[in-house]
């Protein structure tokens, strides 16, 4: 891993790059095609499929720090991707519901979640929590060629398995008691856990807006972590080729019309219904930062059309 050390400007330059850490990396991809149905004539019906999974993860094994923060925010109340040694690079890392000895939640005298903001290992090690991993489990796409006459159709499906994503969009639809999931206004929540005061199992009771407001939109940012599995219609397309009969007279040697959609329906399936919400964001900017959502806007649909011509 190599990092932006600051200097002295004394020495004539801000900042040098410092190597200090390492990190192995291992994975595997496949890549299937099968020819569903293949006609024997060239204009009659033929489908081909593809699968390609890929999987992948990279562990940090060296560094001379306990953690490094490299993307995101050095609040923990905001979180960040962290490097740290025995875990996959970029975890995420902030504040999180504070454990007893027995991995209990500590419930404070108000029936709220308490929070902590660092955590020391078993070497020692002091290190602001791992709260969640935006590295996916695996990466699939199931991408489909169809072709009849002279129209052919593609299609690609995508499923991303696993990976986390701390959002915020979803905290402030839930902490402003925006969407379905906090309709029940009557409902009241006894948050599990043991009294911070007595260690004792918790009895105090809390209402929806207390729970939504205090705990999940301003509560520990470990409330805000889903799990960004998604499900997406990554592209379809329609296409036709203009007979060459129909160009014997034109100065056309080939023509085609193509109309293309983009990012037409997703399903992020672990996160709330009543949020719509697109797990597709680069909350960090550009740059290897990830798993990160500060309200950013959401990824659009897209259309094209597009017309080849040789002549």
């Amino acid at each position: 891993m190599i990092v932006f050390t600051p200097l002295a400007p004394s020495t004539g330059s801000t900042q040098t790059t410092s190597n200090i850490g390492k990190v192995e990396g291992d994975g595997w991809e496949a890549d299937l095609s099968v020819d569903i149905f293949a006609s024997e004539k060239e204009d009659g019906f033929n489908w081909n499929s593809r699968v390609n999974f890929t999987k992948s993860e990279q562990i940090v094994t060296e560094q001379q720090q306990d953690q490094i923060l490299y993307a995101g925010s050095t609040a923990s109340f905001l979180g960040a991707n962290a490097a740290i040694r025995g875990e996959q690079l970029g975890v995420i890392v902030g504040d999180r519901i504070l454990r007893d000895a027995d991995g209990n939640f500590v419930i404070n005298s108000a029936g709220n979640y308490v929070t902590e903001s660092n955590v020391i290992l078993d070497d020692g090690r002091s290190i602001t929590p791992i709260i969640g991993n935006p590295n996916p489990d695996y990466v699939m796409n199931f991408i489909n060629s169809l072709s009849y006459k002279n129209f052919n159709l593609g299609f690609q499906v995508s499923h991303t398995k696993g990976g986390d994503i701390a959002s915020s969009t979803i905290a402030v639809l839930l902490g402003r008691g925006l969407i379905v999931e906090t309709e029940d206004r009557a409902n009241t929540f006894i948050l599990p856990g043991v009294s911070q005061s007595t260690g004792q199992p918790n009895e105090i009771q809390i209402n929806n807006s207390q729970y939504y407001f205090s705990n999940v939109l301003f509560g520990p940012k470990e409330l805000q972590v889903y799990d960004a599995s998604v499900l997406r219609l990554q592209e379809i397309s329609l296409g036709y080729s203009v007979p060459k009969r129909f160009l014997e007279k034109t100065p056309f040697g080939s023509l085609s019309i193509t109309a293309s959609g983009f990012n037409l329906w997703y399903d992020a399936y672990n996160t709330p219904d009543g949020a719509n919400f697109d797990p597709n964001v680069a909350g960090v900017g550009i740059g290897n930062g990830r798993g990160f959502d500060y309200i950013n806007g959401p990824s659009s649909k897209r259309y094209g059309v597009s017309v080849k011509a040789s002549f």
